[in-house]
């Protein structure tokens, strides 16, 4: 299948490789359901662990900047 790409004064022809794989007219809980998965299985596969939630307050930027740099866990910022 060939496409043509138009812009700037000047066509291309662009090879497209495959078919766009339709999701359907599904129902919105099934999506749903698929993206806790797919988030379940993100969370098992990330090395760091999920922090439990807590405020930092540092009295500069600079101070923040330092503690951040500290952090060994990125999900913390």
């Amino acid at each position: 299948m060939r496409g043509i790409l138009r812009g700037m004064g000047e066509e291309q022809i662009v090879k497209m490789v495959g078919r766009r794989q339709s999701l359907g007219n599904g129902d919105p809980r099934e999506f749903l359901m698929r993206a806790m998965a797919l988030q379940e299985s993100v969370e098992r596969l990330n090395p760091y662990p999920k922090p439990r939630g807590f405020v930092f307050k540092a009295r500069t930027w600079e101070d923040y900047e330092r503690w951040r740099k500290s952090q060994s866990n990125p999900r913390l910022w």
